[in-house]
């Protein structure tokens, strides 16, 4: 009997010493989230995707929730696809076995301007190949809620300034022309010159709400930018997206 009580005192401890130790270091999952943010920047979307479980979940803003690589390629895509980037900075990781989450702010932006900051929580999950991968992404914007998302679409403007390096200048910096048109509806703008013909300009315009932008280009704020950047309204021509 004692001989039996010994060897049960020792499978225990060898069970014991067999158990790998619990996770708690949330550089595992933190280090990961640098990669997502590297993934995005550089337009990698296959190095982005490969961060999510194959049956991960999305949770976008004004959207319902959907599921799978598909949804995540769908999701994060449509943003590369818009020249869109940005940054993340985590509040707080925790790690806890094989699951963690963490809790973080991001600003987007188009190029070096800001287009909409907000706010996100993700749960990660150490998957069957030992890699952690977030299995649970909800984000949303610190801006107003739009009662439906609008669709959509694509205009494109040219017309000719009095001094393009002036107009150019208009579109950089903090303040700059990027930031009105993302406020009325224009979630993005590429700007373009005319290598023949040097104050031939024209604008690339990413819109989501067009009523918002014609009632901006309009009134009396944009007739002033229009005129203080130098564009001659008699030689605008807009083309609207072929279906």
């Amino acid at each position: 009997m004692k001989q039996l009580l010994i060897l049960l005192a020792l499978s225990f401890a060898v069970a014991s010493c067999s158990q790998a130790p619990q996770s708690t270091d949330p550089s595992l999952i933190t280090a990961r989230s640098e990669a997502w943010e590297a993934a995005l920047n550089a337009g990698d979307i296959d190095a982005l995707v490969e961060l999510y479980t194959s049956d991960a979940r999305v949770l976008p803003p004004n959207e319902k929730m959907r599921s799978g690589s598909d949804a995540v390629r769908a999701e994060f895509g449509a943003m590369i696809e818009a020249g869109l980037g940005g940054t993340t900075t985590i509040l707080d990781a925790r790690v806890s076995g094989d699951m963690g989450y963490i809790v973080g702010t991001f600003v987007i932006k188009a190029g070096d301007e800001v287009v909409d900051s907000g706010k996100y929580i993700e749960t990660w999950r150490r998957d069957t190949d030992g890699k952690w991968r977030i299995s649970n992404d909800i984000f949303n914007s610190d801006g107003k809620m739009q009662a439906e998302k609008m669709p959509m679409t694509h205009l494109m403007i040219t017309h000719e300034v009095d001094d393009a390096e002036k107009w150019l200048a208009a579109w950089r910096g903090e303040d700059s022309r990027h930031k009105l048109f993302a406020e009325n509806g224009a979630a993005h703008v590429h700007t373009f010159r005319s290598a023949d013909n040097p104050n031939l300009t024209g604008l690339v315009v990413a819109v989501n709400d067009l009523d918002a932008l014609n009632a901006m280009l309009a009134s009396e704020e944009g007739m002033a930018a229009a005129a203080e950047d130098g564009v001659r309204r008699d030689t605008i021509t807009v083309l609207g997206e072929a279906k």
